[in-house]
């Protein structure tokens, strides 16, 4: 059996684990809400690999803005500086990704090394389900879906549901 004294002993190194996991926690808050505002801010640009365009977008790959050489017009096709502009958006998005990855990287790394939430209080949710990813599921963007056969550009993709039900 514990004595009192042995018992104020551990409630006192479990406040000093719980004082100490509150501040990492607060600290690492902090820096998450810091990153996640930087990467907001984020743009990249990228270029074609023949100079006539850059695209700069944001930190998602949203296109902000496209620019093109003076005598892009001149230098190229229609078709070819179309391909220029996929090329250039390409590489920006790549390179956005790539820069919101080293971002917040050091952030969601910092997080695998300290205690989880069910640590602690077995069934609460981790709060690494609130941090991003490091990697893509499935690696590769992947392509724009096909149309629904029925789509026939009509807007009823838009409609809302609840109110028309499934026509």
């Amino acid at each position: 059996m514990f004595d009192r004294d042995s018992l104020r002993v551990r409630e006192q190194e479990l406040q000093g684990q719980i004082d100490s996991m509150l501040a990492t926690l607060d600290r690492q808050t902090h820096d998450l809400h810091a990153a996640q505002q930087q990467v907001a801010r984020l743009r990249v640009t990228g270029e074609s690999a023949d100079g006539l365009v850059q695209v700069v977008v944001n930190s998602v790959g949203g296109v902000v803005e496209v620019h093109l050489a003076p005598d892009a017009f001149r230098r190229s096709t229609p078709d070819s500086l179309g391909r220029a502009m996929t090329d250039a958006a390409r590489r920006a998005g790549e390179a956005a990704h790539a820069e919101s990855m080293r971002i917040m990287g050091s952030i969601v790394s910092a997080t695998e090394t300290l205690p989880d939430l069910p640590d602690l209080v077995p069934g609460a949710p981790s709060l690494r389900d609130f941090l991003p990813p490091l990697t893509p599921e499935g690696g590769d963007t992947p392509a724009d879906p096909e149309p629904a056969p029925d789509d026939h550009g009509d807007g009823s993709w838009n409609r809302p549901l609840l109110r028309d039900g499934w026509q």
